[in-house]
């Protein structure tokens, strides 16, 4: 349970320093989500998880 709550501060760690540090190309990249079609962007989403899920079984 600790390493999994530390994964999560770290992740809200580098999602909220995005947001911080350059907000107007955070809008400019959800502005481009927004009109990616859906598919495209259901399989970037499983191409991140599957690396994610491949960097945590090397390590």
């Amino acid at each position: 349970m600790e390493i999994f709550v530390l994964a999560l501060a770290i992740f809200l760690l580098f999602e909220g320093s995005i947001y911080a540090f350059f907000p107007e190309q955070t809008k400019k990249m959800l502005s481009t989500l927004m009109s990616m079609d859906t598919n495209n962007l259901r399989i970037f989403g499983l191409v991140m998880v599957s690396v994610g899920v491949l960097l945590i079984w090397i390590v």
